[in-house]
């Protein structure tokens, strides 16, 4: 019995890269062709208006998730759901692992449009996805030029509060490669907090999403486990920005942990 599973698990082992060589180029040609397809029917749907674009990308992010799933054999898994309350913003706030967390969060929170805080650089040359950052309500920041990224924020968070809608950000700055939480950069957050002080605070925790990138698309790893987790919200209280950044940073660094201690 004991030989038995041992040679099932060195199956296991040896059977997850052949599966993660044979499924990359599929996964990633099949990535491709939805960007690549969706871009015109995006820009046709942005002639009827932000609601007929907005459904051309939800369908865009609803693809994006199932290529993920059935040609990489993911386990996804959303955990609680998103508070997105009809007439209130709403400050999502999020580690940052992968480029997919982005259409993941889109797509658990399609009630409403969610805009997010996003680098210049991502406004440019990549199909379906800058035209979307560009047209329905992100803000693409210049890294270089912080005093006017806080100021670009600021009017962005303002913009949304106007408008009871969300407003998302990943306060780590950049990706965690190796799915460890980077500290928050607070001065954006800081600055959406200014600017949306009434708005409700979803924060979200991804564990898992990083090692679909793990080797950059070479090979994409087969098998994945990804959790996609919204926390219960918080109110905003009498707290100081900075206390409540912590605060912030504390839930989900605890959500990311206990996740992390589940799968081992």
């Amino acid at each position: 019995m004991s030989r038995q599973r041992s040679n099932s698990a060195t199956s296991r082992v040896v059977a997850r890269p052949v599966m993660s060589w044979l499924c990359t180029i599929p996964y990633t040609l099949v990535f491709i062709l939805i960007l690549v397809l969706s871009h015109p029917f995006h820009m046709f749907a942005a002639l009827f208006g932000r609601a007929a674009h907005k459904r051309a990308l939800d369908i865009m992010n609803l693809c994006i998730i199932w290529n993920i799933r059935l040609l990489t054999g993911a386990r996804y898994t959303v955990i609680g759901r998103p508070t997105l309350p009809p007439d209130r913003a709403v400050l999502i706030v999020s580690n940052h692992q992968s480029m997919y967390d982005i259409p993941m969060i889109m797509w658990e929170c399609r009630k409403k449009e969610v805009g997010f805080v996003a680098k210049r650089e991502l406004g440019r040359f990549i199909p379906s996805i800058s035209f979307a950052l560009r047209r329905l309500g992100s803000v693409l920041i210049d890294r270089k030029d912080a005093s006017q990224a806080v100021r670009d924020i600021e009017a962005f968070g303002r913009a949304k509060a106007m408008s009871n809608q969300v407003a998302a950000i990943f306060p780590e700055g950049t990706r965690a490669r190796d799915g460890a939480l980077k500290r928050f950069k607070t001065t954006g957050l800081a600055a959406l907090l200014r600017s949306m002080p009434t708005a409700l605070i979803q924060p979200v925790a991804i564990t898992g999403n990083w090692e679909l990138l793990r080797y950059n698309f070479w090979p994409v790893p087969y098998g994945t486990s990804i959790e996609l987790t919204f926390l219960p919200p918080i109110e905003p209280t009498e707290l100081g920005d900075g206390d409540l950044t912590n605060l912030i940073e504390r839930v989900i660094q605890d959500s990311v942990n206990r996740s992390e201690r589940e799968t081992k």
